[in-house]
């Protein structure tokens, strides 16, 4: 991997995503365009409209009652509000801060004023689905549809185009459950290229064998993104027939393929289609493999962010749950990126046989138990000082990174779960 910075100026600090979170809660537009109901927040009543964001942003997943003992009692004093009086609190605006926040955040992260990793000179991005199941109360099953064996289990769909190298959710989508994954990469697409230029002829866009169809690689190819797409073994004649090892062929639409064939392990035969047509065939099982990133993303946000245990049941909650997580994914990047250049800092004394990076899963606990919630709440205790301690307690847990591991391919999430767990330990 070429390119790549881990602190100093090279990447946004966690101060600075702090401040970017601060101001975009308490910017008057913020407030102006979340209200649901005219006449809401003009008052100061039991919680105002920035900490009911701020409020939202806490990674604890404990009964919302308890939540909000606890923030009255660490942050705010005096007596707690209700579940009940905040349930109804939140109804007032619509989750629109949380976007906000998402879109303001990679909007300065990829200005340009950073050097952010690229793989090549390029950036890579994985883009994939995955599906959120949801409270279930017959209100969301309207809103969002079902999945699932008899039909009964409310669903939401989601689709996130991933840096997969730099751990950041650069465009997340929620859609209803039966949402086509297909249309959903043209809308990543188009977003990349109108929102960010400047990145978007200089990205490869890395997709798994459920994307490709004639239609979707011309339109890749109209853009003028790169990408890398794993291809079914039923797929279109001319990529079918193209031999083993390194060819092009020219597609029904006109379209030209470079079509890339190797045997695995297994005895298996991988089939990619590009249209990078400079890059040595020998780098594309890696770059292929960089695709695990979203697949990493995913893990995060269901098993350590706990995107699924949603803080309430109207389709309102649901998006203001989802999109702070969303904030919290990419505040975790960041902080990640600090708690490994310490790790960096601290072993850079000593020979080591692995690379090593601070455990996301551990540093998660410390954000969610000592850190975000209160800086976000306006607590003046956490000074810079404050801060820097608790990224070296984010520090002390490391994992190495073991380049050309692999696992088998699992269809239980919970089996999945457990060998990405053993693969930290």
């Amino acid at each position: 991997m070429k390119g790549k910075k881990r602190g100093g100026d090279f990447i946004m600090k966690n101060t600075e995503l702090l401040r970017k979170l601060e101001e975009i809660t308490n910017a008057p537009d913020t407030l102006a365009e979340a209200r649901q109901k005219a006449g809401a927040f003009t008052r100061e009543r039991g919680m105002p409209f920035g900490d009911a964001v701020a409020f939202l942003l806490d990674m604890r997943k404990t009964s919302l009652q308890t939540r909000l003992n606890q923030y009255y009692g660490k942050v705010k004093g005096g007596e707690a509000i209700s579940q009940q009086a905040f349930s109804k609190l939140r109804m007032n605006f619509d989750h629109s801060p949380f976007e906000k926040m998402v879109r303001g955040l990679v909007g300065e992260e990829y200005s340009g004023g950073y050097e952010l990793p690229l793989w090549h000179g390029y950036h890579v991005f994985g883009l994939d689905g995955t599906c959120l199941q949801l409270p279930r109360v017959d209100v969301l099953r309207k809103e969002f549809g079902v999945r699932g064996r008899g039909g009964t289990c409310p669903c939401a769909g989601v689709s996130v185009l991933y840096d997969v190298l730099h751990g950041w959710a650069v465009d997340p989508r929620l859609a209803r459950a039966d949402m086509n994954e297909r249309e959903e990469c043209v809308r990543h697409i188009e977003y990349l290229c109108r929102e960010l230029p400047h990145i978007a002829g200089n990205s490869i866009v890395t997709l798994d064998r459920g994307y490709p169809s004639l239609d979707l690689l011309g339109r890749l190819q109209a853009s003028g993104v790169k990408y890398l797409a794993r291809c079914p073994s039923n797929f279109l004649s001319e990529i079918n027939k193209a031999p083993m090892g390194d060819s092009t062929v020219t597609l029904k639409n006109g379209v030209a393929v470079r079509v890339i064939k190797f045997a695995l392990p297994s005895g298996e035969v991988e089939t990619l289609a590009t249209n990078l047509f400079d890059l040595p065939q020998s780098l594309f099982p890696e770059l292929y493999s960089l695709r695990w990133g979203i697949e990493s993303a995913y893990f995060t946000l269901k098993r350590e962010i706990c995107i699924e245990k949603f803080s309430g049941k109207s389709p309102n909650s649901i998006r203001q749950d989802f999109w702070a997580s969303m904030v919290l994914l990419n505040s975790v990047a960041v902080f990640q990126m600090h708690a490994d250049q310490a790790v960096a800092d601290r072993v850079s004394q000593k020979p080591a046989k692995h690379l090593y990076f601070a455990r996301t899963s551990d540093l998660i606990v410390t954000l969610r138990d000592d850190f975000v919630f209160a800086v976000l709440s306006g607590n003046p205790a956490f000074s810079a000082p404050e801060m820097e301690r608790i990224i070296a307690i984010m520090a002390r847990s490391v994992s190495p990174i073991r380049p050309g591991r692999s696992f088998p391919r699992l269809f239980n999430p919970h089996s999945v779960a457990n060998h990405i767990l053993k693969s930290h330990l």
